[in-house]
């Protein structure tokens, strides 16, 4: 039975940790903090007993892994995370400043409305999307490193491009300032093409439902460790998985072919195999005091993968002492024309009732600033400047002024607006840290951008016994996200036991046969196989012109 030492309690550990138990290896994970969950992680304030989230998290309809994983953790004696633990979709919205509120109400017939697009803007935001769909070699090497933002930018007016841009942090969970066009693409192709098909069973809001290519996203029905992470280390826990808490790993040993021990401070631990699940800032620092080590096939690609440095965004909550209604079931709000590109949802919506929102508090939304280097409309200052007090001055700001979102609340609470609602609290994750010269948190995080998809690393490293894992490294999911880090630790644990299933994304036939196309066509430096089809179709039109 091999001993297995995990660095980091976070999901991608916790799934590896998951698989190998089961098969029997003597597993241990060691976390730096005194909590699982990583980023997914949630607690509560000590004052009010308010609950507050690392950040904003969505389930989408190509989550294969994850929810595959959920139905194997019990939530309690009733049922699985997956039965009893799942929200149904939320309604996701744009809410511009000065125009109605649009859903996504009749499929891809919305999008043009949804993002204030022309007919003809349509067409020209469809097609590129479709050359990123119908790319595989071209888009993971050329359209990886074009921002997304500035490809579609010439394709759409100012008004539609803004707000198509404005979704970018909400549902891809990057910047606009830095998500690339193959990782945008990719992601919206996964949504609309999944081929997903979820089966949930009835619960509170009515009978067994669909989770369908297309639908919306699932949340969880209460704060995220007491809902997720708190059942499942009581689950590991029974099964014999050893968690050592506020245990940081500081330093690796290797004798030039393996990983002879690890350190947390002072503290050796030895194992016969290391995954590190912790994110690439810590473990590129790590690596650069073992040169040996940082010189590896896969382990030299951690310093350019965290050349952008840490992504900024910046979770708050708004408390407030009524209850605000609104006109639809589960609303999730994208505010359009917010400098920080603003988030919101109100978590009475999904949650239990029996979830504590907090002393006095009888409507708690939770909010995510997506841009930071945006400057807002107070004091001109982008999130990265901003002291904390400025920061909750300008979201406050941007979301009282957010037209749209004040109409429809309006509609559901008898005409009453937004702003003579009561705000009681406007509360800041804790581990913000808001200086003159700069914001910083405890946990730097890393996303996908235009500079990171030729250094994602495989699971597998050149060390015989030292694997990696999360959502940074290689993964079908191909965007950091809840999970493409359930896959990441599923892969780890399935380079160490083959035994261990990964269920794959799926991608429809027709796609697959044009990016082949294209891979051919892009090593012989020929257009993209969708421009290659309308450059011969207008050939052809020419000649049978000619012709006639």
């Amino acid at each position: 039975m091999k001993s297995i030492v995990i660095f980091g309690a976070g999901i991608a550990g916790l799934s590896a940790a998951h698989e190998l138990i089961q098969l029997g290896y003597n597993v241990s994970v060691y976390e730096a903090l005194d909590q699982p969950g990583g980023f997914f992680r949630s607690t509560r304030l000590d004052e009010d007993n308010m609950p507050t989230e690392y950040s904003w998290h969505g389930m989408g309809p190509w989550y294969h892994n994850a929810f595959d994983l959920m139905k194997k953790i019990p939530f309690n004696e009733k049922g699985s995370i997956y039965d009893l633990a799942l929200s149904r979709p939320v309604d996701f919205g744009i809410f511009p400043d000065n125009d109605k509120a649009r859903f996504y109400d009749e499929g891809l017939k919305s999008i043009p409305e949804m993002f204030r697009m022309n007919k003809f803007e349509f067409i020209k935001w469809s097609y590129l999307m479709l050359k990123t769909w119908t790319s595989d070699n071209r888009s993971k090497i050329k359209y990886a490193g074009l921002n997304a933002a500035q490809a579609w930018q010439p394709l759409l007016r100012d008004k539609a491009y803004k707000t198509w841009r404005s979704c970018f942090g909400p549902w891809i969970g990057s910047d606009w300032s830095n998500v690339s066009l193959h990782t945008a693409g990719d992601f919206f192709r996964k949504q609309l093409t999944a081929k997903a098909a979820h089966r949930h069973k009835a619960d509170q809001d009515g009978p067994a439902w669909t989770q369908r290519t297309g639908s919306g996203w699932l949340l969880f029905t209460g704060p995220s460790s007491e809902y997720w992470f708190n059942p499942w280390i009581k689950y590991l826990t029974e099964k014999g998985v050893n968690f050592h808490w506020e245990k940081a790993l500081t330093k690796l040993e290797s004798d030039g072919t393996d990983i002879i021990s690890a350190f947390c401070g002072q503290e050796k631990i030895q194992g016969d195999i290391y995954i590190l699940a912790i994110n690439p800032f810590i473990t590129a620092d790590i690596l650069s005091k073992t040169p040996a080590l940082e010189r590896q096939e896969e382990l030299r690609l951690f310093k350019p993968l965290t050349q952008d440095g840490p992504h900024i965004q910046v979770s708050f909550r708004l408390a407030f002492s009524e209850e605000i209604r609104f006109p639809r079931n589960r609303t999730a709000v994208v505010v359009s024309d917010s400098e920080f590109n603003l988030t919101l949802f109100a978590e009475e919506q999904v949650w239990d009732k029996e979830v504590d929102l907090g002393q006095n508090i009888k409507s708690l939304w939770t909010g995510t600033s997506c841009i930071s280097s945006v400057p807002g409309r107070i004091y001109r200052k982008p999130v990265k400047n901003c002291l904390k007090e400025e920061f909750i001055e300008e979201i406050k700001a941007q979301i009282l002024s957010c037209g749209a979102l004040n109409e429809l609340i309006k509609e559901a609470n008898h005409g009453k607006g937004l702003k003579e609602f009561p705000i009681i609290k406007i509360e800041v994750w804790h581990e913000w840290n808001f200086f003159s010269d700069g914001i910083e948190s405890l946990q730097p995080k890393w996303v996908n951008s235009t500079h990171t998809q030729a250094y994602l690393p495989a699971q597998k490293t050149p060390v015989s016994n030292l694997f990696l894992a999360g959502a940074h490294t290689k993964t079908q999911a191909q965007v950091w996200s809840i999970e493409g880090a359930v896959e990441s630790g599923r892969r780890a644990a399935k380079a160490i036991d083959g035994k261990v299933e990964v269920l794959d994304q799926y991608r429809p036939l027709w796609i697959k046969i044009l990016s082949k196309t294209d891979d051919f066509l892009y090593s012989v430096k020929a257009p993209q196989i969708i421009d290659f089809i309308f450059l011969s179709l207008i050939l052809f039109l020419l000649w049978l012109f000619f012709l006639s």
